[in-house]
């Protein structure tokens, strides 16, 4: 049974009318000044509009850039090819499509600009191929429409009743938390990595957030915020792969029963609490915590594979402890809104860096689809001889360039072949049944309010975003208002038809050339993570650990959505080649510190381990091999005489890891028994 739409709320109903104001005013500018097309500043409106003021003002800025941008490509090659159609159907394909690659390389509302600039070309330099000399006028007008658009909705947001991006990024911070401590709980109750198969929300969500904080720049006020909260994101991409990891060295260390050692399950309990502790007692508790690891430390032995695994928990607990004590600080700081600290005291150093993960094969076959699309539409419509069928080609360049990018744009492509159905049927009852009898403009506005209140609540839900946002585009473009009342049946059935099959044609193309789904980019991404990992083995790649960590997060953000039913499996998976990554960087950085029998097994390990994820980016999947485990431990046994007389552990301990990561089921190896040696507590390999 399908549940009925919530009733719109307050905060809804202002952003209605302060939408609809907005497209008035733009609308009524518009006729007054005497623009050609005064509809497209009513239109615009509608694809700026946003809720929350600091994205309201990002997408006007791009949109404006990127409208110029276009217009300024129009202006110069129309005159240029206007006499060879075929070349001019060429150049506008590639600079729609070549535009539509860099927006990829663009995770930020920049991306937009981009994007858009792509399609204006066609929209302004295909009506104008049969006059070319008015390609200029056109440009212009074109220009001053959007922008008079944008000003309204900028000055409205921006005067009445804003709404801040900065509750709404506290909010979704504030549901990380709340999961993450979840997460914790169960790896500190003995439950295992297994709840962390959740986590694999967390990368969709990071990626949604990224887009918030880089909308929320343009909130002057919130630059405090801003930073905050890209320091809090840093650290809860770590979190997971921490997580998997101490659980793995907590269920190494648990005797048959189940239980931990003594002293260290009091301890585990202690950090247990304290992470669900809040205010001074969190304060206090963190500083406590780290006094206490201290002693625990110095009462291990350092005899054999049980200590190192206990040492090497404790290590991971005083990660866990530095990075939730920042989590929370900066929580609060992000709460305090515009009086945030820009630099509060913190804990970790090594959190991972934004960085995106590309695939570019993926993202260049999608602008290849876009560019062969655009000039197969452009084919369609010469050789057709269909005078006004430019809005046709335009229809196939934006929907082209929209779902380019989509592993399965099928579904929304019917929607938007529906709804613009739905988007003509509108425009047809106001153009031959509504305006006839308005004589004012203030009963344009009243005639216009049931509709155009109604439809930016669409805009503002996330879930009917498309719908609300295409049905006000295409009813206010296509009734090409004027001035002066007119109506031209054929020139509105010809919009009607080119709008409707420029998105069947869009349609038609992605089935033809995108019948592999979401499987191969999955596979892509999967094989593009092993080969990372074989390079940095092969030290072909110097990465930073804080990059690694956020390319690979970001590569489970991509892989998570496409991963559907099998997500939850291969979770522990991703989170190991995390894992497996950052101790190789350990390994591959400490390697010349190293002497002389150490450094050859480490080499050894590091030779085998790119064979391993070079074979499986090839498509030749498989455990790792008996090999690769006996050079470990060779590594560690070598690795543990040489830090009876140097201080540094660290190559130990990103063996241990690579060991409990790769083999966490066989029996533990057989180490020379050691003297206690000073134990680093930096941020872990893993």
């Amino acid at each position: 049974m399908i549940a009925a739409p919530a009733l719109p709320n307050r905060r809804e109903w202002i952003f209605a009318a302060k939408t609809f104001a907005a497209s008035m005013i733009a609308l009524y500018i518009a006729l007054r000044s005497g623009l050609p097309r005064p509809y497209w500043a009513m239109a615009t409106v509608f694809i700026v509009a946003n809720p929350l003021a600091g994205a309201t003002r990002s997408k006007a800025l791009y949109r404006a850039l990127g409208t110029v941008a276009g217009a300024a490509a129009a202006v110069f090659f129309t005159p240029l090819f206007v006499d060879r159609p075929l070349l001019l159907s060429a150049v506008v394909a590639i600079w729609t499509g070549g535009l539509l690659f860099v927006s990829f390389l663009d995770r930020t509302p920049r991306a937009y600009m981009f994007m858009l600039s792509g399609y204006t070309l066609p929209l302004i330099a295909l009506p104008t191929v049969g006059d070319p000399a008015t390609v200029f006028d056109v440009a212009t007008a074109r220009s001053q429409e959007i922008i008079l658009g944008i000003t309204c909705t900028g000055l409205v947001s921006a005067l009445i009743l804003p709404q801040s991006l900065g509750p709404v990024v506290a909010g979704r911070v504030g549901g990380w938390l709340d999961d993450a401590r979840g997460w914790i709980a169960s790896v500190l109750s003995g439950k295992g990595a297994g709840p962390l198969s959740e986590a694999m929300r967390l990368a969709p969500d990071v990626r949604a957030v990224d887009q918030l904080i880089a909308q929320l720049r343009y909130d002057p006020e919130m630059a405090g915020v801003v930073r905050n909260a890209r320091l809090l994101r840093g650290r809860l991409v770590m979190l997971p792969a921490l997580l998997s990891s101490l659980a793995d060295r907590l269920a190494a260390i648990r005797d048959d029963r189940g239980r931990l050692p003594p002293e260290i399950a009091v301890f585990v309990w202690e950090v247990e609490a304290w992470v669900a502790s809040a205010g001074d007692t969190h304060r206090s508790g963190s500083r406590r915590l780290a006094l206490r690891i201290g002693e625990l430390r110095d009462s291990t032995s350092g005899d054999g594979w049980h200590d190192l695994l206990v040492e090497s928990a404790l290590a991971r607990l005083a990660d866990l402890i530095d990075l939730w004590s920042d989590c929370v600080t900066l929580k609060e700081e992000i709460g305090r809104g515009r009086k945030a600290r820009r630099n509060p005291p913190l804990r970790l150093a090594n959190a991972a860096a934004q960085v995106p993960h590309h695939d570019y094969g993926m993202m260049a076959f999608a602008a290849a689809t876009a560019i062969l699309g655009t000039f197969a539409a452009c084919l369609v419509w010469i050789y057709s001889g269909w005078a006004q069928g430019s809005g046709f080609v335009l229809l196939a360049a934006v929907a082209g360039s929209f779902f380019a990018a989509s592993d399965d744009p099928l579904p929304a492509l019917r929607q938007m072949i529906l709804v613009t159905i739905c988007g003509c049927i509108v425009a047809g009852i106001y153009v031959y049944g509504v305006l006839p009898h308005v004589t004012t403009f203030a009963g344009l506005v009243a005639v216009f309010a049931p509709v155009y209140l109604a439809l930016p609540i669409l805009i503002a839900r996330p879930k009917t975003t498309f719908v609300g946002l295409l049905l006000a585009v295409n009813s206010a473009t296509l009734m090409t208002l004027q001035e002066v009342y007119t109506a031209d049946f054929a020139q509105f059935v010809n919009g009607a038809v080119a709008a409707v099959f420029g998105a069947v044609f869009t349609l038609v193309w992605m089935i033809l050339t995108r019948p592999f789904g979401a499987a191969l980019a999955a596979r892509r991404l999967e094989a593009q993570g092993w080969r990372e990992l074989s390079a940095i083995a092969a030290g072909r790649r110097g990465i930073a650990p804080a990059d690694f960590s956020g390319r690979t997060f970001d590569r489970l953000g991509q892989l998570a959505p496409r991963l559907g039913a099998a997500a939850g499996e291969k979770t522990a998976a991703l989170f190991q080649e995390m894992r497996v990554g950052l101790n190789l960087l350990d390994l591959v950085g400490e390697r010349p510190k190293l002497g002389a029998e150490v450094e050859a097994a480490v080499s050894a390990v590091l030779s085998l381990l790119g064979r391993h994820y070079a074979e499986m980016g090839e498509g030749q999947k498989g455990e790792p091999g008996a090999a690769l485990r006996d050079g470990i431990d060779a590594a560690l046994a070598a690795g543990l005489a040489e830090t009876r007389t140097t201080p540094s552990q660290r190559p130990v301990q990103a063996l241990v890891g690579l060991r409990l990561a790769l083999f966490p089921h066989d029996p533990p190896p057989r180490l020379p028994a050691s003297e206690p040696a000073p134990f680093a507590f930096a941020v872990a390999a893993e």
